[in-house]
């Protein structure tokens, strides 16, 4: 349920870094809405390029190298030096997309850590103002 007094940003902050318990501290000062749509979903969509482009550089050395020639034993059957044949070497340009993409993801978590803030002050500011119940005195 929401928070219907004030919330203290100290604990609203480590709530971001905990998965799950982030969208409750969003929740809790009723912008849930704003961090799925500012946060969430730009960081999914980016996750999603991101592995996919990943996944081509690391299968793409795989699907070109040339296979291994195997040997054989005096019984004229193929012997196997291996049981897996190793993989090449993952190319400069995974590990570039690698460190891009953990850049942006520190990115996401700092831009949800200045929403907690500016918007937990926002929602505590509610219960600062005295609420004016003006009765006038009827003439």
């Amino acid at each position: 349920m929401p928070a219907n007094h004030k919330v203290s940003v100290a604990w609203q902050i480590v709530f971001t870094f905990i998965p799950i318990v982030n969208f409750w501290a969003f929740y809790r000062i009723r912008k849930l809405r704003r961090y799925l749509l500012y946060v969430i979903l730009p960081s999914a969509v980016l996750s999603i390029i991101f592995s996919i482009y990943a996944a081509v550089l690391s299968f793409a050395g795989a699907w070109v190298s040339q296979p291994q020639q195997s040997t054989t034993n005096s019984s004229g059957m193929p012997e196997f030096t291996e049981k897996w044949p190793s993989l090449p070497p993952l190319s400069p340009e995974f590990w570039y997309a690698a460190v891009i993409g953990n850049i942006i993801s520190f990115g996401f978590q700092g831009f949800a850590i200045y929403l907690v803030i500016i918007w937990s002050r926002q929602h505590n500011r509610q219960f600062d103002q005295p609420t004016s119940q003006s009765a006038a005195p009827a003439a």
